[in-house]
């Protein structure tokens, strides 16, 4: 047995050139100064390329097995130390000047942890050429030569949580997955590297409930430049499924690419450039520094929507659907980029590009959108421009029009005035000012005027029952307050030849759930001859004012109200009734005044004096009246003139349903018992 010790470090190239003329003394030499000096010299040849040190070497040499010893060896300093090391080879083979071990063992201490290898190694002293490939239990095989300066990490199915459980120091929660490919590592350079995708499978973590990955399939690349803390990765993820919060995305369907370019500054905080892209549709890029606490600054994020019809269908519509916004169709393109100087976010610009949306259930849409739209946090701010072609808003459609606007803070407003044909009218808009856009309350300072548009068309769109004349007037100012709409003034309308004030209205949840509308209205002078006509309900002429007060509908039906409708005479305005709609008005139940089978059927139209009709509505029963109430009865049409007819309610309650079924029925039944009074 021959065994030495030596402590022994070299890092220029005077010792290497001592080392490598003591080589060449081989004869005089005893064989255990022999054993060590060619030890020396295999590392004096690596000294040139790299920077090594090793202490307490000591070398075990028997017939049937080879021991060396190492207490510390370091590898480029900075980067690689390790100590305890115990290299055995069970095998008879010569140490010098080749060496070669198919199975020999391998231990070592890293950082606190020891690590075991098999490893095979082949070593020519003479010619300084050298290989070692080592392999572990975990699927891991690393391999490095003379011929190159990286080592090589081959994996094989390797599970990383429990590659990483072995990991030197407090390793922080990692996902679930399996990798296989090649890693490099250069110790001079101080780089680990991939030159082909590695492929990784079942990659699944759990941040919390809204932040989660599972069964993730794809590749990966990277370089970790270990010196100046600089990693650059590349991820293409194929199959699997991930939830951030309202976002879910199936990968099998929409395939993702991602990169990152990562440095530690100074400071320790990190400057990150960071990319994500699906081949056809979407590519966002971002820029940003995160500070230790990992509080974003400064970012610049640029978003390309190429393919707004892709990216709503495999991504957005899962968001939209929860916010109440499912079934919304999407094509063309956006732009957007968020920029920012001092805030999180303090510039927004975006784009639109033949862009087309559309919401049936909220009656909300936009065709050939064009334009740009430029919001800033504070200060100048370049103004808005945006056309269309189309624009749905509530249902009603803003033809071909453009809107110029200033969009600075929380505030909108509109640039001189703005006229927005609809239909064949028109609103005409001079003031439009939203205040609070992004707290809980939204203040709106509005001024306009409707031109007159057509009653049926509007009526025609919203399928409503359809109504004659045209609708026109002014728009006060209103505020928004959670979920509600108030209007500061009253809203003056004129529609079917006369007037009407809406009063003390105000909207809940508009375009939500179970919407609420609540008004006090009065109106006066409609032309009965047009509200008739309307319902195809049977001509009635004359003038008719009412109020409605403390109305409130619900999920578009009403549900409470206190109305009166009633005549007025008026100078040269005939007030006539005609057969059909006396028959419809019997119709209704518990009213008599039908005439279609008495001598009376031979006349066109009747005269009356006074029509007046009311109702309190309240848990779907309405409380009826008219003229000349009692207990039991009441006048709705009290007649003029020869012959004269009179209209006689009996029934004082009636289900509401049932009274607007009735009364929307194009086909009203008339064949009740007539009883008339001449």
């Amino acid at each position: 047995m021959h065994e030495f010790q030596l402590s022994l470090a070299f890092k220029n190239n005077v010792m290497a050139g001592y080392l490598q003329a003591l080589c060449q003394i081989k004869a005089t030499l005893l064989i255990e100064l022999t054993v060590l000096t060619v030890l020396a010299c295999s590392l004096t040849f690596r000294a040139n390329a790299t920077d090594w040190q090793f202490t307490g070497l000591s070398v075990n040499s028997q017939e049937e097995v080879i021991e060396l010893q190492m207490e510390r060896l370091s590898l480029a300093p900075e980067h690689l130390t390790f100590s305890d090391i115990k290299y055995t080879c069970k095998q008879a083979v010569k140490v010098f000047p080749e060496h070669g071990c198919e199975q020999a063992q391998l231990q070592f201490n890293w950082q606190g942890q020891t690590y075991q290898a098999s490893v095979s190694s082949q070593i020519n002293f003479t010619d300084n050429q050298w290989a070692f490939t080592g392999s572990t239990n975990q699927g891991i095989q690393v391999s490095w030569s003379s011929e190159n300066d990286h080592i090589e990490i081959d994996l094989q199915q390797v599970q990383l949580a429990e590659l990483l459980s072995q990991w030197p120091g407090t390793v922080p929660v990692v996902p679930e997955v399996i990798l296989t490919g090649a890693l490099y590592f250069n110790p001079a350079a101080g780089r680990l590297f991939t030159e082909d995708q590695l492929a990784f499978s079942e990659l699944s973590y759990e941040h919390s409930e809204d932040v989660i990955a599972a069964m993730l399939q794809g590749t990966a690349g990277f370089s970790w430049d270990i010196n100046d803390q600089h990693i650059k990765y590349a991820l293409h993820v194929t199959s699997g499924e991930a939830l951030v919060n309202a976002l879910y995305v199936d990968f099998s369907q929409y395939a993702i690419s991602h990169t990152a370019d990562i440095q530690v500054l100074a400071n320790q905080s990190y400057l990150v450039q960071a990319a994500l892209q699906h081949q056809d549709s979407f590519a966002a890029t971002a820029d940003f520094e995160l500070n230790s606490a990992l509080e974003w600054h400064q970012p610049q994020l640029h978003i390309d929507l190429q393919d707004a019809e892709t990216f709503n269908k495999k991504i957005l519509s899962s968001v939209l659907g929860i916010y109440g916004f499912g079934n919304t169709e999407m094509a063309g393109g956006v732009g957007i980029k968020l920029n920012s100087d001092q805030a999180a976010f303090d510039r927004l610009q975006v784009t639109f590009d033949e862009f087309y949306l559309l919401n049936e259930t909220r009656k909300l849409g936009v065709d050939a959108l064009h334009g740009v739209l430029n919001w800033q946090l504070d200060g100048a701010v370049e103004p808005s421009d945006v056309v269309w072609e189309e624009l749905v808003l509530a249902g009603l459609p803003i033809s071909s029009s453009q809107a110029s606007f200033e969009f600075v803070g929380e505030r909108l407003s509109i640039l001189g005035p703005h006229r927005l044909p609809i239909y064949d009218g028109a609103i005409e808009m001079r003031t439009l000012q939203l205040n609070n856009l992004f707290a809980g309350e939204l203040d709106l300072v509005l001024e306009a005027e409707i031109i007159p548009i057509s009653l049926k068309l509007i009526t025609e769109k919203l399928g409503w029952p359809v109504m004659a004349g045209q609708i026109s007037g002014t728009i006060p100012g209103m505020v928004k307050q959670g979920s509600v709409i108030q209007f500061l003034g009253a809203l003056d309308l004129q529609v079917f030849g006369g007037d009407m004030r809406i009063d003390e209205l105000s909207m809940e949840r508009l375009f939500g759930v179970a919407p609420v509308i609540a008004a006090d209205i009065e109106f006066d002078g409609f032309d009965l001859a047009l509200l008739t006509q309307t319902f195809g309900f049977g001509l009635i002429t004359g003038r008719l004012s009412g109020e409605i007060d403390g109305l409130r509908i619900t999920n578009w039906k009403t549900d409470r109200m206190d109305a009166q409708i009633y005549t007025v005479e008026t100078p040269g305005v005939e007030q006539t009734i005609s057969q059909r709609a006396i028959d419809n008005i019997s119709s209704l139940g518990g009213i008599k005044g039908a005439i279609s089978k008495t001598f009376l059927r031979f006349f066109d139209d009747f005269k009356y004096k006074k029509i007046k009709l009311s109702c309190k509505l309240h848990n779907s029963v309405c409380e009826i009246g008219g003229l000349k109430n009692q207990q039991q009865q009441f006048v709705i049409v009290e007649g003029g003139g020869i012959p004269k007819i009179n209209i006689v309610g009996y029934v004082r309650s009636i289900d509401w349903e049932e009274f607007i079924e009735r009364l929307l029925n194009a086909n009203y039944d008339s064949s009740e018992t007539a009883s008339s009074e001449t």
